[in-house]
């Protein structure tokens, strides 16, 4: 039976069930050769079923209370704090990071922030996996005629609400903060270009254990798979051609 558990601190709700993006995350990780990270595990759901794919998996949550609900494993690692900027991996540490409901809690610079900061902890061929919350859900939708007016406008964060309620009067406003960053999949892709990787599939969509208060018109929820190139695909630094080298 599908049920939704509200986050100790107000940033949504916890499904207990896997959503499509979270079930592409966890088939990744039946064979990575390093960690993978889950950002914003809450209660450890897609960090459990990737543990038992065979990952060794990091579960970062910004309450430390979710974590201590988790199944402690030896291949399960908790890391309290806020994305993106209280964590820290060193370079090509990681093989792949999942962020299911977490980027449309953050502002364009940390959206842009964390990106950058993810594609520097991926490892080549190291994959990226983002589920997040578009404008087209009905408690926003007398967002969505703003959102497509300032994306029409190339403006570089369509989605952003200063206040929810501006927008929105659906009773359980109180579960998520004042402020959020409503997404869709061209802002997704761009800012995941911008940071360095390269998207392999961005698309809207209504995931499975959406609540049916949410449903609008099919396009609720945004999907991204990204991918940080191969070394052997990043082209050589060109040498330059000198005269000695032309008389040779």
């Amino acid at each position: 039976m599908h049920r939704r558990i509200p986050t100790r601190n107000k940033t949504g709700w916890a499904s207990n069930q896997l959503n499509e993006v979270s079930e592409l995350f966890v088939a990744h990780c039946r064979n990575v050769p390093l960690p993978v990270l889950d950002i914003g595990a809450a209660f450890g759901l897609a960090s459990l079923a990737a543990i038992e794919a065979g990952a060794t998996v990091i579960a970062n949550d910004l309450d430390p209370a979710h974590l201590a609900e988790i199944v402690k494993t030896n291949k399960l690692t908790l890391l309290p704090g806020r994305f993106p900027e209280d964590l820290y991996f060193p370079e090509a540490s990681l093989s792949a990071v999942h962020a299911s409901n977490v980027l449309h809690f953050l502002s364009g610079p940390q959206l842009e922030q964390g990106l950058a900061a993810i594609a520097r902890w991926l490892a080549p061929g190291g994959k990226l996996f983002v589920q997040a919350s578009t404008p087209w859900q009905k408690p926003f939708r007398a967002f969505v005629p703003v959102f497509e007016r300032r994306r029409d406008a190339r403006e570089d964060w369509p989605g952003w609400i200063e206040n929810t309620r501006d927008f929105s009067t659906h009773r359980k406003l109180d579960q998520i903060p004042a402020s959020l960053h409503l997404l869709d999949d061209l802002t997704l892709r761009r800012i995941t270009e911008a940071a360095g990787l390269a998207v392999q599939d961005a698309w809207l969509y209504r995931r499975r254990d959406l609540p049916g208060s949410l449903f609008l018109d099919g396009r609720e929820c945004a999907g991204l798979i990204a991918q940080k190139p191969e070394l052997s695909l990043i082209p050589p630094p060109v040498q330059p051609i000198t005269m000695t080298g032309l008389h040779e």
